[in-house]
């Protein structure tokens, strides 16, 4: 008789954790979830971060820059274009300059250049989704 009395209360725990366990499982998977989890000024902040490394990175892998500076000498931009269910779309404007040596023996330095990138950034994933102005290459 005890054990009839036992399993009807263990079978309610039961439940109820398995029903506290769905519900948290499905808002962190963002079941149900009818906007971005991240916010615009998170968004921007993140896009900004992630155009400056590939700019950074693109600068530094090219033979022919001898020396670089990405957002020094003007105020990187980025805007939100778009926000959505998806996640939200910012436009990025990422200042550069740098100085350069080509194979031919030309060199120089190129300054006040911007990129002009669009990125998509979700809560998980920040992606480029459009280059309007990509890095020029002083020597091609």
């Amino acid at each position: 008789m005890t054990l009839l009395v036992v399993w009807p209360v263990k079978s309610r725990i039961g439940s109820l954790l398995l029903l506290a366990l769905l519900v948290t499982f499905a808002g962190c998977a963002g079941i149900g979830s009818t906007g971005p989890d991240v916010t615009e000024e998170e968004a921007r902040e993140q896009a900004l971060s992630a155009e400056e490394t590939r700019v950074t990175q693109a600068l530094e892998n090219a033979s022919y820059v001898t020396s670089s500076s990405v957002g020094t000498y003007a105020e990187p931009n980025a805007t939100v274009v778009n926000s959505n269910s998806s996640g939200v779309e910012v436009r990025v404007k990422m200042p550069y300059s740098y100085e350069y040596s080509c194979e031919s023996g030309s060199s120089g330095a190129v300054d006040g250049l911007k990129t002009n990138v669009v990125y998509q950034v979700t809560d998980s994933t920040v992606s480029v989704t459009t280059i309007t102005e990509n890095i020029r290459n002083a020597c091609a």
